[in-house]
């Protein structure tokens, strides 16, 4: 069911990769490019949390996605994935400190849904005439979001939302989602949903997408180093997110191509990895990880199956299941979380003080 070469020379480290095929109007086979190059005015190495003398800038960052954007079409991508929170950048290693002197640009530097930036990213989506999928901060009138959306070739909004519950101490920056955000589509190419990061690994999450009947998954994680690097935290290191994603795909019987700063990799619906880059390749080099699979085999008329394991039955066989001395109470980590913006904007809002934070995830 899939295509697989190494654009350009074969280097160590990355597994088989798509040779990019020509762009065309052959829904049977579809190609995603996989962003895995830093944005813009973002620490590097990818394991430098020091922030000191960065300075956001999503003018910029809209310039490199377009550029990115323009290469994969003319390599014959039909998708194009970017990171988590790519735009303007994953604020890793943020705490107090971080949140009182960089999280009033970083929010002034997030997208608002319509405004200049938005749409002309999205001008050069439709541009280059390929899918993509964002992955963004998303502010409002009084709230930051970590947001996802499909785009079209045409640049028509197929999916927006917003992770349902950002994990850990994201939970004291960003707003929680909906459930109801959480959506397959159809495409010419088959059924695709979209989850980010910590969301693959939770019940509410993948259970709601499973549900859908998924062809092909995008699962954006913000960055990663191989799983032989001992300086990376255990979600740093591509080893959990392989575990991760291996398991999403099988259960799911889906693609899943996961995108990060530095890792990207493939895999397929028997949990094998399909396509690997590793963070040691250059980034100039290989800003991308193109990679195709056969699409003439999915069905997208299927958009649930009540035999499957991931079905209305089974959901209520959970709840009949569920040990009847646990006493029925929701408690405080499902109920909707948000954070001002008004406060993160002040300069003086430190995430690490008591009761800045929501529920612990």
């Amino acid at each position: 069911m899939r295509k697989s070469a190494l654009l350009g020379p074969l280097l160590a480290g990355v597994l088989p990769a798509c040779n990019a095929a020509r762009q065309s109007t052959n829904h049977d086979n579809l190609t995603v490019a996989m962003v895995r190059c830093p944005p813009p005015n973002w620490p590097l190495p990818i394991l430098n949390y020091n922030w000191t003398g960065i300075v956001f800038n999503i003018f910029e960052t809209v310039d490199k996605a377009i550029d990115l954007l323009n290469e994969a079409s003319a390599n014959g991508a039909n998708v194009v994935m970017f990171p988590e929170l790519w735009f303007p950048g994953f604020p890793k290693g943020m705490d107090g400190s971080w949140s009182m002197e960089f999280l009033p640009s970083y929010i002034e530097n997030s997208f608002v849904v319509g405004d200049e930036q938005w749409n002309r990213l999205i001008d050069g989506v439709a541009a280059a005439g390929v899918y993509a999928e964002i992955n963004f901060a998303e502010r409002t009138d009084s709230l930051l979001f970590m947001a996802q959306a499909l785009v079209s070739p045409v640049g028509d909004i197929l999916i927006h939302r917003h992770k349902l519950r950002p994990s850990g101490d994201e939970r004291a920056v960003f707003t929680d989602g909906t459930i109801g955000e959480i959506t397959a589509v159809t495409t010419p190419y088959g059924r695709v949903g979209l989850l980010e990061c910590g969301e693959h690994q939770y019940p509410s999450m993948t259970f709601t997408m499973h549900a859908q009947m998924e062809n092909w998954h995008l699962g954006p994680f913000p960055y990663m180093v191989d799983a032989n690097n001992t300086d990376a935290l255990w979600w740093e290191g591509a080893f959990a997110e392989m575990a991760t994603m291996g398991h999403y795909a099988n259960l799911g019987n889906t693609y899943t191509f996961t995108a990060a700063v530095g890792v990207a990799f493939v895999m397929t619906p028997l949990s094998q990895l399909d396509a690997y880059m590793s963070d040691t390749i250059d980034f100039d080099e290989h800003p991308m990880l193109y990679h195709s699979i056969n699409t003439s085999s999915f069905d997208s008329s299927i958009t649930y199956d009540a035999n499957a394991q991931v079905s209305w039955g089974v959901l209520q066989q959970i709840l009949q299941g569920f040990p009847s001395y646990i006493p029925r109470d929701e408690g405080d980590f499902v109920a909707w979380h948000s954070v001002n913006i008004t406060e993160e904007l002040s300069g003086t809002y430190n995430m690490s003080e008591p009761g800045a934070s929501g529920p612990s995830s």
